[in-house]
């Protein structure tokens, strides 16, 4: 039955026809309930009185109301009026495929991005066990800004395996023995025969749509139905550079692969053709494959980018492309905006959280990336990042920042803490909503639930070699786990430092095997890096605790931080695994900037490197530098007038933060003892010892700030996992006291050089802040900075302190401290791009000159050559001839 403007079926309005075919004629409609436009799909009363059509019909419904994604059309609801059904969806605006392949061939650009989308649309079906079986230009759309929606699930029909979502039970559909059901020129050879479909049933009618959409014409387009089905039975398609337009090899090969005659030779899952694409998709469609097209003159280096360009999409594709079996172990490449420090995969494998420098800022930021997708998705709020880790269900990332273990969904939002940490060194969510932890670089594992509460310490540090709990990994039952439990002597004849198993439900660990590394758990395969740092694998029973058989080289060279043990490698239950072969650890310069932002020159060359701190006369910078061929990080002197410069410290143990006395003679600095942390001070020159003036457990931390103008005492930040607060420690004793109360931690005290007022960060208010107190005494209190602010430096006369701003600008007020304290208007300097708070090692990330005129920032540097992450497909499987 036709339908007249103003009808009404339930509480829509008919406005106007769209368009009829098989399965129903189409109206655009007014939902007056919730005031939109939809559209609205009847079947004609003849069609409902056939029990098959109306079978389908109803079909349809369940089916498509089961999904959700952005390319797959919506259905909203349904409904019957006099005896025949609707279906009400999405209101799509644009036109048809169809449409569009009638106006001409589609650039090769366009052909890969709308194939990307429709195989995403696919895959999402398919994953709930939906075959579409139609699939056709007829019912794919282009909306007006570009995105792909499948229409008309009117034939789908559910795989063999029942799915359930939303709450509804998918089951088969009653489709007879032998029934050809389909459009002739998009059929599988199998739906031509009558036997059953599946989804790669799909991916050929896909392969006949992509073929169409790069050449123009149809791969199987005969004069009659008959000697049209006989062909998608018998014969190829014509090459498609026949068609006398530049088609890709990589192009080429998935439209082979997807147009075989065989379903085992064909792609195995609409998953895997979409990673294919998407690899295409991130080269550029005429450079990729049409080289001779580019200016002659082009320099040899823009020659070799271009060329290991295309070698590089056609290897992931043939890669991909040429997988016979789910089974089989698999790799390629997947392109990351920039170095990527620390990673996770989530449990499924569809999902890669990283942590990498933000592009404004510089700062260590999480990101999130689909396998298989060309681009990653910044997370706002995530600034100074490390270790991240996914919820079980990859909805929500956990990450440490700021003192802080924190989590955030994946699609973004408001951080929620969960715990306070220090030095943080990884973590894992578990089946049972349970969060391991290890707080700090000394600490045992802690555990924490999902909504922050129950915090409370699972393992425990058993004698002196026994320095370190870290890399939790959770298996699969929620209690058993595996760490890495070591020490930091870097012993050779080390029988101590390894994998160990143990459980929240006993305190017991157990040996699993020697390693001093990050690892990864998947389906029976522990993944760790050997003493040559490349990357291994090795037989795993969970429920015995064992390894068996000896370990399989997997990666020959893996990224590794030995400051950390962390192992650039991650891998998910179902064997995906993504390694780093760099390190990934953000490089940075210390600059010479003016007030004004302007670059003035350069102190030493790019190097992982931070706290820099100026000798009070000017002529020498102290910072930490890691050197990647040892397993510590040591203080550098630099010289700021000309080249030159001298290794400070030279214990195996991590020293880092050194601050200078007041008469340029003598550094203070935090060391990583043999058990605990401590602070040490030694003269300037190197010619005398150092001394131990402070030390504590393996939970506590103390970072020295600032020195007293007699160069007696040294303002330290005492780090616990509580929170901070700032103490004075005296040399002579060794003596420290508490300075301030009340809520909140405190960092980074600074004390003005007459000595009578101390410049400190606090976050009592919810968000750090820039306060100052009066010294020794602190007796008042006043906020200086507005919106945010860290590491706050005195100016030589005290008359104006500056502190790093909201993303990573330099700001300046005025004080007065005549008669009292006075504060003016924050005024922003100048953004550097530096590497603020990547860890609680990190108290600095610029420092001052006397007169305030010239800014020493720690600036990121860019690499020339971002390196590709490697992604193993089945990694827990034989490798492939």
């Amino acid at each position: 039955m036709s339908l007249t403007s103003g009808t009404k079926l339930g509480p829509y309005e008919i406005q106007s026809a769209l368009g009829a075919g098989g399965m129903g004629e189409v109206y655009r409609a007014r939902d007056t309930r919730l005031q939109r436009d939809v559209a609205l799909k009847i079947l004609p009363e003849s069609f409902a009185r056939e029990g098959d059509r109306l079978h389908r019909f109803e079909q349809e419904a369940r089916a498509v109301a089961a999904l959700n994604h952005p390319n797959i059309l919506a259905i909203f609801d349904t409904g019957q009026q006099n005896g025949s059904p609707y279906l009400v969806s999405e209101l799509l605006e644009g036109e048809t495929l169809r449409t569009v392949l009638d106006g001409g061939v589609l650039p090769q650009r366009k052909t890969i991005e709308y194939g990307v989308q429709i195989a995403q649309g696919l895959a999402a079906a398919h994953e709930k066990g939906i075959v579409h079986r139609d699939l056709k230009p007829e019912n794919v759309f282009i909306t007006k800004d570009g995105r792909v929606k499948i229409l008309d699930f009117g034939l789908a029909k559910l795989a063999q395996k029942a799915a359930v979502a939303d709450g509804v039970t998918l089951t088969s559909s009653h489709t007879a023995a032998g029934m050809v059901m389909g459009t002739a020129s998009y059929m599988a050879p199998e739906q031509v025969r009558g036997d059953a479909a599946d989804p790669r049933t799909d991916i050929f009618a896909f392969g006949a749509v992509l073929y169409e959409m790069a050449s123009g014409k149809r791969a199987f387009r005969r004069e009659t139905t008959a000697e049209t089905m006989t062909a998608v039975l018998k014969e190829d398609p014509p090459e498609l550079n026949d068609a006398g337009y530049p088609i890709s090899p990589a192009l080429d090969r998935i439209v082979r692969r997807c147009l075989e005659k065989t379903p085992d030779q064909r792609f195995q899952s609409s998953k895997d053709l979409s990673f294919a694409l998407a690899a295409l998709s991130g080269t550029d469609s005429s450079a990729a494959w049409r080289v001779t097209s580019l200016p002659r003159k082009l320099p040899l280096l823009l020659w070799a980018s271009v060329a290991a360009a295309l070698l590089l999409a056609i290897g992931i594709t043939w890669l991909i492309a040429r997988r016979p079996a789910p089974t089989e172990r698999m790799q390629f490449a997947i392109s990351v905006p920039g170095e990527v420090s620390h990673m996770a995969l989530s449990a499924d494998g569809s999902t890669l959280a990283f942590v990498s420098p933000d592009e404004s800022s510089g700062l260590p930021t999480v990101f999130v990336q689909r396998i298989g997708s060309p681009a990653a998705t910044q997370l706002p709020g995530t600034q100074g990042a490390s270790y991240p880790f996914l919820s079980p269900d990859g909805t929500n990332v956990a990450f440490f920042a700021n003192g802080k273990l924190q989590k955030i969904p994946v699609t973004g939002g408001t951080p929620q803490v969960l715990a306070g940490v220090l030095a943080a060194r990884g973590g894992s969510w578990g089946s049972r909503d349970v969060i391991l932890y290890a707080p700090d670089a000394g600490s045992p594992i802690w555990r924490v639930n999902a909504d922050g509460s129950g915090a409370a310490q699972v393992t425990t540090l058993s004698d002196k070699q026994d320095n370190t709990h870290r890399w939790p990994v959770f298996l699969p039952d929620g209690d058993h786990f595996l760490f890495m439990d070591g020490n930091f002597g870097n012993l050779k004849d080390d029988t101590f430092s390894g994998i160990y198993i143990s459980s929240l439900s006993r305190k017991d660990k157990k040996l699993v095997v020697l390693c001093r590394s990050g690892f990864g758990y998947s389906s029976g395969h522990l993944f760790y890096a050997d003493e040559q740092q490349k990357l291994v694998k090795v037989a795993f029973d969970p429920s015995k605790g064992t390894v068996s058989g000896s370990a399989s080289v997997v990666a020959n060279t893996l990224g590794f931080q030995p400051s950390t043990f962390w192992a650039a490698v991650t891998v998910a239950n179902n064997g995906t695994l993504v390694y780093n072969s760099s390190a990934g650890a953000a490089a940075s310069v210390l600059t010479w900037m003016d007030r004004s932002g302007k670059e003035l020159g350069k102190v030493g060359g790019p190097a992982i490197q931070c706290n820099p701190s100026l000798s009070p006369d000017g002529s020498r910078v102290a910072v930490d530098i890691s050197d990647p061929k040892e397993v510590n990080v040591d203080i550098w002197l630099e010289s700021t007038t000309g080249p030159g410069n001298t290794r400070f410290t030279f214990d195996p143990a991590e020293e880092v933060v050194g601050v200078w006395s007041r008469d340029s003679r003598t550094i203070a600095y935090r060391s990583n003892l043999t058990v605990g942390y401590g602070m040490i001070v030694k003269p300037a020159s190197g010619l005398e010892r150092e001394r131990l003036i402070l030390q504590g457990p393996g939970t506590e931390d103390f970072l020295p700030n600032s020195w007293t103008p007699d160069d007696l005492k040294v303002l330290v930040t005492h780090q616990g996992l509580s929170g901070s607060h700032l103490e004075l420690v005296s040399l002579s004793d060794g003596l420290a006291t508490k300075l301030l109360s009340g809520n909140g931690s405190q960092a980074n005290g600074q004390i003005s050089s007459d000595g009578k007022w101390l410049a400190y960060a606090s976050d009592e208010s919810g968000n750090w802040e820039i306060y100052v107190t009066t010294f020794p005494g602190t007796a008042g209190k006043w906020q200086v900075s507005r919106g945010g602010g860290n590491e706050p430096r005195w100016r030589g006369d005290g008359k104006e302190i500056f502190y790093l701003g909201p993303n990573g600008m330099i700001t300046a007020v005025p004080v007065s401290s005549q008669g009292g304290f006075a504060t003016g208007t924050p005024t922003p300097l100048f953004q550097f791009h530096g590497r603020a708070a990547i860890s609680s090692t990190d108290a600095f990330s610029y420092d001052v000159t006397k007169d305030g005129k010239r800014f020493l920032v720690n600036r990121y540097v860019r690499p020339e050559k971002i390196m590709p992450l490697t992604v193993v497909l089945n990694a827990d499987a034989k490798s492939a001839d």
